[in-house]
């Protein structure tokens, strides 16, 4: 049974995607082209904020032409290329733009939120790196505190999505992944505190929602998590997802569970319970 439960528990504790940056929030950092005086840039951040990529990646690359080595450039090439799904080539322009200057946060976020999502151990340490370069990256933290709960080091995940709350009041999708993360390493009293607020929002999603209950499982009210599930899940499934999650947490929280970091993963054992994500933070 033990078995069955650990190979049902690792695949992986997927990001829900909404692709855009620090994306369900509606964040997008700022960049302004420094070297020649001119906001070129801002119009490119105009064009990803709307989804027109292809014409930031050229304005970027118009001004590289002229300035192969202009960090405002390289960072938006780097957010252009992401935006695609080009993550080979943005980790490029994000290492030239490292070549420039070895202690860039935003370079180091950047590639951070390439790797993870082929492997959140390596995305854990450019964002170490990210975070030790630059400690009031909130977003560096947000992204520190997902890499290392992919990789199954939930306690690990507190500090950095504590610190981000604290640098970027607010965010969503950061109190969010801290309310799943508590949770997931049994706290889930302090896990309501997030949860809870956001579940009763008018703005609340079936994601949120589902975090909440899973919260509430933790905490033994599961008569509530009941009616909490029971806004986006049909009657024959209620119970299914119940014992998914009470399963789930049993497995997450028990004294002798060693996580696998290379391979860890998170979702209830039985197909009928809600999935358990993070919100997305690991874009630009």
């Amino acid at each position: 049974m033990a078995i069955k439960m650990m190979l049902r528990t690792k695949a992986a504790f997927r990001l829900a995607l909404c692709l855009s940056v620090s994306a369900c929030t509606g964040s997008h950092e700022k960049f302004t082209a420094t070297s020649d005086g001119s906001n070129v840039l801002n119009v490119a951040d105009a064009a990803i904020a709307g989804g027109n990529v292809n014409m930031a990646l050229n304005i970027s690359r118009s001004v590289l032409a002229r300035d192969p080595h202009n960090l405002d450039a390289l960072y938006h090439e780097g957010a252009a290329y992401y935006a695609m799904g080009r993550c080979e080539d943005a980790i490029a322009a994000y290492q030239r733009a490292l070549q420039s200057d070895p202690h860039s946060s935003q370079a180091q976020t950047g590639i951070g939120r390439c790797l993870i999502r082929r492997n959140a151990l390596e995305a854990e340490r450019a964002f170490t790196s990210a975070v030790a370069d630059d400690p009031d990256n909130a977003a560096a933290q947000s992204d520190l505190g997902v890499a290392r709960a992919l990789g199954g080091d939930f306690n690990g995940a507190i500090e950095p999505l504590q610190k981000s709350l604290l640098l970027a009041p607010g965010n969503t999708a950061t109190e969010t992944n801290l309310g799943l993360v508590l949770a997931l390493s049994g706290d889930s009293a302090d896990a309501l505190q997030y949860l809870g607020p956001l579940a009763i929002s008018p703005n609340a999603t079936p994601k949120v929602r589902a975090d909440y209950a899973l919260a509430l499982v933790g905490a033994g009210r599961q008569d509530e998590a009941w009616h909490v599930l029971a806004v986006d899940l049909p009657p024959d499934k209620l119970r299914a997802a119940l014992h998914g999650y009470e399963a789930l947490l049993s497995y997450q929280t028990k004294p002798d569970h060693k996580a696998d970091r290379a391979t860890q993963a998170v979702r209830p054992p039985t197909d009928d319970a809600p999935n358990v994500q993070l919100a997305n933070e690991a874009t630009f």
